[in-house]
């Protein structure tokens, strides 16, 4: 009987138009592993004749294996058979089932509404529906919405069983570079020494100088390289060393698991951000405070988690944007990052007048003119300020004078001894690599040519690797200064008492002199508007306190070169009866300069005269003279 009424919804008209077998499967796996499922879709040509369609008009569409039935988005496929149905060219459509076609109720009552249109039949391996039957399409829906009720469990299910595998600390995670899995699943250092140790000191350098960039730049001066994991290939997870990169030394003081900590859920998904290329929803980092797995002690760790946090709020710090201060930089802006405006509280931007002599620093509050609209709150220069924040700093540093010159002491010959250590664990390793390649060259049989003469060839290249660290050893030592003798120490401790003349010595460079006075200094607040021709300064200190002062604002032009009264006067003496290049000459003759300590001519004494308005009695002859013919 169902045999009879399955002929009876195929029309002539139906047969004269193409059936296309729509063939799908979600992934890559699938494919490989279902391969029942794959021969049942493609036996649906078989089912197609024998409804009475010719061989020659059975289409198969299997330009989707692969892809995800939740979104048409990126299936060609379905996009080509969904073209084909509203041209009128296909008569019936043949799927395994509904979720072949579609995992979304959307895309499935779009296909089921085109076939309504333009009488277009469904099948599967057991029934044919017609969407314009009620009976029917009452199925076709049930099918859809079984169909995506389907998959929205199965993730459900799946995304729960990862949740509470992570909550566990039983999720299974790559491991960074430094840790290995043993055999029994527990995680430990890796065996290789000089991988921990130049971890440590990774660790270690940015605890001292609190920029990544500043770790790298040492690094280099040294030639020490990291470590890094092979990932994939022959190799996969064996260990080789690299020159340093920012981009390593970032992704090293982020990972947690270097604090012993395991954490899943770092970064969320966005579902209003989406990719132009794949339709996947971009991530983005969430806080550490709103990291929802964050297990502590359960990996040996290099760092204690409080230094942890602590990087992670040094990091933020580093990142130069409006509501942190940024790294110290080589600018003559002594204040950059750390000024912030006394009318609306945002923080200053570093600005440069450019003049004739030099490009002058100062600092503005754009906030409001860049984020609403409205007009900038004040300008200034930066000279008088970071002078009398300068004395403030010197002022209140002058108790610890001494113990900060000892301890940069110690911290210096420390440096020195690890590093010392890093290179004799590169040499041994160097040794070792050496000593392995004579061990494989001497075992093999000398009759079988083609492997001893590679294995020679490691092995000389070994030699050569340990020969290029010894000499690069030897130079480094070379630039190193001598250590410090008991005379040099006690010199530096006097020294250390004057810290004023240390702080303006030409060898003390602005970055330096930024990094000391972010020791004490958290913040400057200058209003420069509250008061006519004042500039009032806030210092906040990091215990808390607070100092005030107001300074005078300086004069526009009062950096500006001046030229001296005595060539004022003598200008004006000569004016009345002489033109300006006979002054020019009469000045230089006299060892008179201008201004910028240039010798006079023409163009000059004009422009003094012009400048102060006075009387151009001989201005016919204020011309510049011309050549004789």
């Amino acid at each position: 009987m169902s045999q009879e009424i399955t002929f009876a919804k195929v029309r002539p008209e139906h047969l004269r138009r193409l059936a296309v077998v729509y063939i799908r499967q979600s992934s890559v796996h699938q494919i490989r592993s279902n391969r029942e499922s794959g021969q049942r879709q493609y036996a649906l040509t078989e089912r197609a004749q024998a409804l009475g369609w010719p061989r020659s008009s059975v289409k198969t569409i299997d330009e989707d294996q692969g892809r995800s039935g939740a979104s048409s988005a990126h299936r060609h496929g379905f996009k080509k058979l969904l073209a084909e149905i509203g041209a009128g060219q296909v008569g019936i459509v043949f799927a395994l089932e509904a979720s072949r076609l579609a995992r979304s109720s959307a895309d499935w009552h779009r296909l089921v509404e085109i076939c309504v249109v333009t009488q277009t039949l469904l099948a599967d391996e057991s029934a044919v529906y017609d969407p314009r039957d009620p009976n029917d399409r009452l199925l076709l829906g049930v099918e859809g919405t079984i169909s995506e009720a389907e998959l929205f469990t199965l993730r459900c299910r799946l995304h729960e069983g990862r949740w509470s595998k992570a909550r566990r600390g039983e999720l299974s995670r790559p491991l960074p570079i430094g840790y290995v899995r043993t055999e029994t699943g527990d995680v430990v250092k890796h065996p290789d020494r000089q991988v921990q140790k130049r971890l440590d000191y990774v660790f270690r350098l940015f605890q001292q100088h609190k920029v990544a960039r500043q770790v790298l730049v040492q690094l280099v001066e040294e030639k020490l390289k990291v470590p890094a994991k092979i990932w994939g290939g022959p190799r996969h997870g064996e260990i080789r060393w690299k020159e340093p990169d920012l981009s390593d030394l970032i992704r090293l003081l982020h990972n947690p698991t270097y604090a012993g900590a395991y954490v899943y859920g770092q970064c969320e998904y966005d579902a209003f951000d989406r990719s132009p290329t794949n339709g996947k929803a971009k991530t983005h980092p969430r806080p550490l405070e709103d990291w929802p797995v964050c297990l502590a002690d359960i990996y040996p760790a290099y760092i204690p988690w409080e230094q942890f946090v602590e990087n992670q709020r040094i990091l933020r710090s580093n990142w130069y944007r409006q509501e942190s201060r940024g790294a110290p930089r080589k600018g003559s802006a002594l204040l950059q990052g750390i000024v912030y405006c006394g009318v609306c509280g945002a923080r200053m931007s570093v600005l440069y007048y450019s003049t004739k002599e030099q490009r002058v620093p100062g600092y503005g509050c754009y906030y409001a003119y860049h984020r609403k609209g409205g007009a900038a709150c004040q300008c200034m220069s930066a000279r008088g300020i970071d002078e009398a924040v300068t004395q403030l700093f010197l002022n209140a540093a002058s108790p610890a004078k001494i113990e900060i010159a000892l301890q940069a002491l110690e911290e210096l010959d420390a440096n020195r001894q690890e590093t010392r250590r890093q290179w004799d664990l590169q040499l041994e390793r160097a040794d070792y690599e050496v000593e392995l390649a004579s061990r494989r060259y001497e075992a093999v049989d000398p009759s079988n040519r083609l492997v001893a003469a590679e294995l020679e060839a490691q092995w000389e290249t070994a030699l050569r690797q340990r020969e290029r660290l010894r000499i690069e050893r030897a130079e480094w030592e070379c630039q190193l200064d001598q250590p410090l003798s008991q005379r040099d120490r006690r010199l530096v401790q006097d020294l250390s008492r004057d810290l004023e003349r240390v702080w303006r010595a030409e060898t003390t460079s602005m970055e330096e002199r930024k990094t000391l006075l972010r020791f004490l200094v958290k913040r400057v607040d200058v209003d420069g508007v509250s008061e006519a021709g004042k500039i009032r300064i806030s210092v906040e200190w990091h215990t808390g306190a607070r100092s005030a002062l107001t300074i005078d604002r300086p004069l526009v032009g009062v950096w500006a070169p001046k030229t001296s009264d005595t060539v004022l006067r003598r200008i004006q003496k000569l004016l009345p009866d002489h033109d300006y290049a006979t002054i020019a000459a009469i000045l230089n003759d006299e060892g008179l300069r201008s201004a910028k300590g240039l010798p006079f001519d023409y163009q000059v004494v004009g422009y003094v005269v012009r400048s102060r308005g006075w009387n151009q009695k001989n201005n016919h002859r204020a011309a510049a003279p011309t050549a004789k013919s």
